[in-house]
């Protein structure tokens, strides 16, 4: 094949020359196909890499806003159980100072808990003095059901609660303590005078697990209300107040642990 003078018409030639052609330039536009896809998949890659940075960006703010919008509901949460304790608890108080202060309907400027506590405390069984107890309901029964819903309200609707509102009462006795539940029962207790606590101890003496006072009984148990009571009156020991030791399984915690070593020596 000859590229001086005119162009030739052999066929031959024209394939001999394609052929050259397609030997030299087929390795080059291969080559450059190959740099093309290698270029795709570097650009893809990191496209791919940067999508997963995003994810990951996106996990991790989708992440911090679940804790905080977490830590908003617990606030708003232990918020809206305070406010109604604080209100459970000032009607507790009311309740508490109408038994205890002297009601002008006795002598002596008894109050209605004095006239109960002479009652109860001259029986000569725990099972008697309940019924008496009971015979002088009207008296100091509101502000017992009051502190038996007051505890109950504690027990069920603290955040993180693990006794939840059914109220069945293994649960009860075998739930864990949530956080600060302990703290609120006590702050409940602080207000009760040793007078008040004594009659506690027998309103919520009862036969069995059959009678409506059970769960008032576990609750006591479960925050160690009684772990303060005196089992003296008029500083000597009393009969019914150390027989409370054998009724209640743990509601006088170390104090009552103590107080029965000390009564026995």
């Amino acid at each position: 094949m000859s590229f001086s003078g005119s162009l030739s018409n052999e066929h031959e030639r024209w394939g001999t020359f394609g052929d050259f052609m397609g030997g030299t330039l087929n390795p080059i536009l291969s080559f450059f196909a190959l740099i093309a896809l290698l270029l795709t998949i570097i650009l893809q890659s990191k496209e791919l890499e940067e999508t997963r940075e995003e994810l990951k960006r996106s996990a991790t703010a989708q992440e911090k806003s679940e804790i905080s919008l977490k830590k908003q509901s617990d606030i708003l949460s232990r918020q809206q159980f305070e406010q109604t304790f604080f209100s459970f608890l000032e009607q507790h108080n009311a309740a508490l100072e109408k038994i205890s202060t002297a009601s002008g309907r006795w002598t002596d400027e008894r109050s209605d808990l004095d006239i109960v506590r002479e009652s109860i405390f001259e029986a000569a069984s725990l099972e008697e003095a309940k019924e008496k107890l009971e015979e002088k309901n009207g008296l100091c029964g509101h502000y017992f059901r009051i502190l038996y819903q007051l505890l109950k309200f504690i027990a069920t609707n603290i955040p993180d609660s693990e006794i939840g509102a059914s109220f069945d009462k293994d649960n009860i006795v075998n739930s864990g303590m949530a956080e600060n539940e302990k703290m609120y029962s006590n702050m409940v207790r602080s207000f009760l005078s040793y007078d008040v606590s004594q009659v506690l101890a027998i309103n919520c003496y009862c036969d069995g697990e059959s009678s409506t006072y059970w769960r008032y009984k576990q609750l006591l148990e479960r925050y160690e209300f009684l772990e303060h009571m005196p089992f003296e009156i008029d500083k000597k020991q009393n009969d019914l107040l150390l027989n409370t030791r054998n009724y209640y399984r743990s509601a006088f915690g170390n104090s009552g642990f103590v107080k029965s070593i000390s009564a026995s020596a």
